[in-house]
């Protein structure tokens, strides 16, 4: 691993557009302003960005093999104690705050400086577009569904991981966990708390569900990394008065799956575990699921990706995604290969007090162009 080039990207730029950007409220569903202004930055280009009816934003150059950069526009609520005003943008000792800063703000700016240095120097081989995508906190589902059919590439990268400058690592997510939630209605019989024992107390019942589900053992994963799937009640709750024994309890339980489970074995492992567990009395409401994804290492992007960063350098670190990511949609719906990897700041996804280190910021989008380039030159 060698020693760290100098930087083509122009910092001032992307820190102004970050700060910019950050004081842009863009709550799930409501993208519309921060959409119009990537898209007005993108026309001082050269561009010629399209908006559809979720504010998804896409614009491209160049022609042929094709690779697709992606960053998504929307924010968490700030909620906590926010000691700065989450849409201030306040630069302190090399960090932007705000909220949305990291998570995914500062993806929106490195791909706007990527879209600056390309108009300048157009790729002498190859396609990029660049898809700023809405209401990925919230989903995305419906947002996503009208880009299958209409955006199409070779490979992609998802700005919407970290990289830490200062250990000079850079992650790169090649899959993720798919994500599950089963919805239970447990049922028993209603009586006055002072009888209980004319009562089968809902609550009692849905008990032996919870204690199972911390003794479950479930798959592990192996490759390319340690890993293992995980299931957790993340919701109970029950009607009607204290004085009342409860005939219905309700409970959610979270599933994290291995990366390629489809929504049938996930049904198939998760839904049997909960009729052995309960027997009777009891009804799956509601199950929603989408599938994670996992990447080849030998696929051309994953190879790019890891040689930009040695070149930066910068070591690689393989890794399967905690969380949901957007580029497993990308991935299995749009059947782009997208791998994930900087400019977010380690541990500043969906906190108060969230920042993006400058440093992370400029880094991070370096590692992206290199990798961008790389890619085309294949």
């Amino acid at each position: 691993m060698g020693k760290m080039e100098k930087t083509v990207c122009n910092k001032n730029f992307l820190v102004k557009t970050l700060v910019e950007l950050v004081q842009i409220p863009s709550l799930s569903g409501k993208e519309e302003k921060i959409a119009e202004k990537v898209a007005e930055t993108l026309k001082t280009f050269g561009y010629q960005p399209k908006i559809d009816e979720y504010y998804n934003v896409v614009a491209e150059i160049g022609s042929g093999k094709t690779i697709l950069l992606n960053a998504h526009l929307d924010h968490v609520p700030p909620v906590g104690n926010w000691k700065i005003n989450p849409y201030s943008g306040k630069i302190v000792n090399g960090k932007v705050y705000g909220v949305g800063a990291s998570d995914n703000k500062s993806g929106v700016s490195a791909m706007l400086e990527i879209a600056r240095i390309l108009s300048e120097n157009k790729p002498r081989k190859g396609r990029v577009i660049f898809l700023f995508t809405s209401r990925e906190e919230s989903g995305g589902d419906e947002a996503r569904k009208v880009l299958v059919g209409k955006v199409k590439a070779d490979a992609g990268i998802c700005l919407d991981h970290h990289i830490n400058t200062k250990k000079r690592v850079a992650e790169l997510t090649v899959g993720c966990k798919g994500i599950g939630n089963f919805e239970v209605e447990v049922y028993g019989k209603s009586y006055h708390s002072s009888e209980p024992e004319k009562a089968v107390n809902a609550i009692y019942k849905a008990a032996k569900l919870v204690d199972a589900v911390q003794k479950l053992k479930l798959p592990k994963i192996k490759k390319p990394v340690k890993e293992k799937a995980l299931l957790n009640v993340t919701k109970i709750n029950t009607d009607g008065w204290a004085t009342r024994i409860p005939d219905l309890c309700r409970l959610t339980l979270n599933y994290r799956a291995p990366p390629k489970e489809d929504k049938t074995k996930a049904e198939k492992r998760i839904g049997g575990f909960i009729k052995r567990t309960l027997k009777k009395d009891f009804k799956v409401v509601k199950f929603v699921y989408r599938q994670g994804y996992l990447l080849n290492l030998k696929n051309p992007i994953v190879k790019a990706a890891e040689k930009s960063a040695k070149s930066l350098g910068f070591k690689p670190k393989i890794s399967i995604a905690k969380g949901w990511v957007d580029a497993a949609t990308l991935t299995n719906q749009l059947k782009i290969p997208t791998i994930c990897m900087g400019p977010t700041t380690p541990g500043q996804a969906h906190v108060e007090n969230e920042y993006e280190e400058i440093q992370n910021l400029v880094w991070g989008t370096e590692l992206a162009l290199k990798t961008v380039l790389n890619y085309l030159s294949l």
